[in-house]
């Protein structure tokens, strides 16, 4: 298996950090549970302690991103 580059690696970090916000965005945009997830994450960064629902909330986002992975995997997105 040889090593290939991802797109974070042929980019300067503020283009890849700017491509990740548009995704971000374009994304709540379209999905309000993004948009919840992602307002979740900014209030833990600012202190904020998580009630029981936005508990629930990250617990469900960390087991779709296990499941993601493998269907990503399944679809041959992350493959060579």
């Amino acid at each position: 298996m040889t090593w290939k580059p991802t797109l974070r690696f042929l980019m300067p970090a503020a283009e890849h950090t700017a491509r990740q916000l548009e995704i971000f965005v374009e994304a709540a945009c379209h999905y309000g549970l993004v948009l919840e997830l992602l307002s979740v994450i900014h209030d833990m960064r600012n202190g904020r302690q998580l009630d029981a629902e936005d508990a629930q909330l990250v617990n469900t986002a960390s087991i779709a991103a296990l499941l993601a992975k493998v269907e990503r995997s399944n679809r041959g997105i992350d493959s060579e």
